[in-house]
């Protein structure tokens, strides 16, 4: 898995990690080990966590289904 997957990963399962993640990219990603290379934070300024968030929670009641 790659560590943005990783990030990915995350940002569904831990809702203080992904509110950091927004406020804080690039510290964020550092403490992960994840380079914050300007192609990353560009990236993840189009990404609506809140939106990943609801689509992930969307498919663990499928799965619970």
């Amino acid at each position: 898995m790659s560590d943005l997957q990783a990030v990915v990963g995350r940002v569904l399962s831990d809702e203080s990690f992904a509110q950091r993640l927004v406020e804080s990219p690039e510290a964020t990603l550092r403490e992960v080990g994840v380079e914050p290379t300007p192609e990353v934070l560009e990236a993840l300024q189009g990404v609506d966590i809140q939106a990943m968030q609801q689509l992930a929670a969307a498919f663990g009641q499928d799965k619970a289904a």
